[in-house]
């Protein structure tokens, strides 16, 4: 059996990803990081046999993120995969969509399941500018009805450094060009100081979270980003 777990909401799926291994306790589980990963080493670890005598969940970690553009490969890989998948367990996890090469290559029989995130948590993304401070804190009230504070922390975290790339004049990793031209124009809404400044405000309520020096939850420190903004 192949289980695709894929999508831009890595949370969810990592979630899922951690209850299906919990659900596989009694089998030997091996985990695989599919962005080094040999073929051989592939092979072997779907098709050996469990030092126990048992069953085998073999999982396998961003197998398709660098080669989205190459079909022939993607053909390769998951000819082996639906081979082994009759005696082994797979489950392959990417922290993106992959696309349609990739699901069609894996069968019918392959359960796919996709994670993406909600409109909203863009909407409040896109409203990151100065002097939006009530719409900001309209969009979260209802936002964090949906998601957890943690998410939302991290993709503010992942906005601003890209805004401050796209000020500076580099595109950021993964970013197409019609996201990269509104998002331009989203940080052309600030200074590079003031962006610069809110990145250090984060990365220090981060790490004030993390430490366990602050006495305010994380969706406190949302809130008090949003009205300094």
């Amino acid at each position: 059996m192949i289980t695709l777990l894929h999508g831009d909401h890595t949370l969810a799926s990592r979630n899922e990803l951690n209850r299906l291994k919990d659900a596989a306790s009694n089998k030997e589980i091996r985990v695989l990081d599919g962005r080094a990963l040999e073929l051989s080493t592939l092979v072997q670890s779907l098709e050996s046999s469990s030092l126990f005598g048992g069953d085998t969940l073999v999982i396998i970690e961003r197998l398709f993120g660098k080669i989205g553009k190459f079909p022939k490969r993607i053909a390769e890989l998951c000819t082996i995969l639906t081979r082994s998948s009759e005696a082994t367990d797979i489950i392959l996890w990417e922290d993106k969509e992959v696309g349609v090469t990739v699901t069609k290559n894996l069968g019918s029989n392959a359960k796919i399941q996709l994670f993406k995130l909600p409109v909203i948590i863009f909407e409040f993304l896109d409203s990151l500018i100065p002097g939006n401070s009530k719409q900001l804190m309209e969009i979260y009230s209802r936002l964090i009805i949906e998601e957890a504070p943690e998410l939302v922390f991290a993709m503010m975290v992942k906005r601003v450094r890209q805004l401050i790339q796209l000020a500076d004049g580099v595109t950021p990793t993964g970013v197409a060009g019609w996201q990269a031209s509104r998002l331009t124009t989203q940080a052309q809404s600030f200074t590079m100081e003031k962006l610069l400044g809110m990145y250090k405000t984060l990365y220090d309520r981060e790490l004030s979270i993390k430490t366990g020096t602050s006495p305010f939850s994380i969706s406190s420190h949302i809130e008090q980003f949003i009205i300094q903004i």
